[in-house]
């Protein structure tokens, strides 16, 4: 009980007291705001992670002409909406009083997107735009993703950065592998389901939208002023240590390191191509290079994704005390970006057998397809290989993704950073659009050209990066001379 509460409770450390920066109570008000953006984070991703599973099959039994082109616009339609919006609602976001002011709006779609999509076969024609119109309000939603990760910059210390950052991504795994273990549940509602009498109808595709509107309901009422409170901490921290008199418009003429900066956006925007590829390559590479059946895939990808997914929980969860003992950088450029391009190095195929020769093919239905050539000279790769690849990605993508972020904070320093982070979002939704593009040249030049490109790419990344390394410390506060400084310039604007 006393661990539990050591972990879950809010009770500020006695070495924060001592620095002054805030009370007590402040510190226990600023923690459960930065809970309530963690609930949003899980919220986000228990959406996505649901609709990636029951989104085809629903839109299958709405429409069964739409076809898989469709279905591609409709995935792809969040990533758009979030590549598009985030830098304006980035640089907004800096304008306001209280990221509150975005957040609800986003979360009022998010609800309103989920009932549509609930109520989509109550809908006489036209179903599947029904559908596309649901996507279109739950891919606005996901543009919170840049003002979480904004106030979750501004809401923590320097030393508190790294851990809350993993835990945000924690929270974004948590809600992907939720969405995992939730389906069975509403499947066993079956098609069928039930009728509330004069109203709607509830069955295994209606489920998911309506539990998602009411976690959406949920975290409506978190976002009220009674308990979500907006705190910045960050240029709080950096007036009291320096004992400057910062201000959030004289945090804007702090100097950008402008290369450091560009390596994380850089480092951000490859981890996010490089798994959103291999996620998309797993069931291609899996029924070709080992001649498994649909079934036989789906049942051991699963395996391997759950693994990887717990793989990545319990990263998050250790990243803060390895960040302590290796240091952040370290961490981040051998865990993370020599894992990285490890993993992909592994994918190479060796030996002088082909695929077609070592896979038995039954009238060309199981294993390398006869109209991708490549497979009468490309050795197969093995499921070791395979299996150790994927959990290289999964630990560089869990150590990378969240480091590149905390350390892309720190370099920023205490100024308001919802458009930077948008422009980071915005890095990563561009990366996941062009990843699954990745298929087309697996399909056409088989797997030397498409993992010999991606580890060559990974390696040129992780060895900028090793040389930069020591680049990558946070940006100083500005010093009492330097405020003065700045105090002057910012009376001349």
């Amino acid at each position: 009980m006393g661990l539990f509460a050591k972990t879950f409770g809010i009770q500020q450390p006695e070495s924060e007291r001592l620095r002054g920066i805030e009370t007590e109570t402040e510190y226990r008000q600023r923690w459960i705001s930065i809970r309530v953006m963690y609930f949003t984070a899980y919220l986000v991703y228990v959406g996505f992670g649901i609709a990636a599973t029951c989104l085809w099959p629903y839109l299958r039994t709405l429409d069964p002409e739409a076809g898989k082109v469709f279905l591609a616009y409709l995935f792809a339609m969040p990533s758009v909406l979030q590549l598009v919006g985030s830098p304006v609602l980035g640089w907004w976001s800096n304008k306001l009083s209280s990221v509150r002011y975005l957040i609800i709006p986003f979360l009022v779609c998010f609800i309103v997107g989920q009932i549509i999509y609930a109520l989509a076969e109550e809908f006489s024609s036209h179903q599947k735009y029904v559908i596309l119109t649901s996507r279109v309000l739950v891919g606005v939603s996901m543009i919170s993703c840049s003002i979480y990760r904004s106030y979750i910059s501004a809401a923590t210390t320097v030393a508190e950065r790294t851990r809350t950052t993993s835990y945000l991504s924690l929270a974004h795994v948590a809600g992907l592998l939720s969405a995992s273990v939730l389906q069975p549940f509403f499947s066993a509602l079956g098609e069928e389901g039930f009728r509330i009498p004069g109203l709607f109808r509830i069955n295994m595709h209606t489920s998911v939208g309506w539990f998602c509107a009411l976690l959406g309901v949920i975290n409506l009422i978190l976002m009220m002023p009674f308990i979500f409170k907006d705190f910045n901490i960050a240029l709080k921290e950096a007036t009291v240590t320096n004992g400057t008199g910062l201000t959030k418009n004289r945090a804007h003429l702090m100097k950008l390191r402008g290369l450091p900066i560009t390596l994380m956006c850089v480092a951000f925007a490859l981890l996010m191509f490089v798994y959103a590829a291999f996620q998309t390559l797993l069931s291609p590479v899996a029924l070709d290079q080992f001649g498994w059946t649909n079934e036989e895939s789906l049942f051991y990808l699963g395996i391997l994704m759950t693994a990887g997914a717990l793989i990545s929980c319990v990263l998050f969860l250790l990243l803060d005390p390895l960040c302590k003992r290796f240091g952040e950088t370290n961490v981040l450029v051998y865990g993370a970006m020599l894992a990285l391009f490890l993993s992909q190095l592994l994918m190479i195929p060796v030996g002088s057998t082909s695929i077609s020769d070592s896979v038995d093919s039954v009238n060309g239905t199981i294993g390398c397809p006869i109209s991708q050539e490549w497979c009468q000279s490309t050795p197969p790769v093995s499921i070791a290989q395979f299996t150790i690849s994927y959990t290289l990605l999964c630990v560089s993508f869990s150590i990378g993704t969240t480091l590149s972020q905390a350390v892309f904070s720190k370099l920023l320093g205490p100024r308001p950073q919802g458009t930077w982070m948008a422009l980071l979002t915005c890095a990563g939704s561009a990366a996941r659009i062009v990843g699954p593009g990745s298929v087309t040249l697996y399909v056409i030049l088989g797997t030397y050209w498409t993992f010999g490109a991606s580890a060559i790419l990974c390696g040129a990344i992780f060895l900028w990066m090793w040389v930069y390394r020591n680049s990558l410390q946070p940006t100083p506060p500005p010093t009492a001379d330097t405020a003065e400084e700045l105090k002057v310039l910012n009376t001349k604007q």
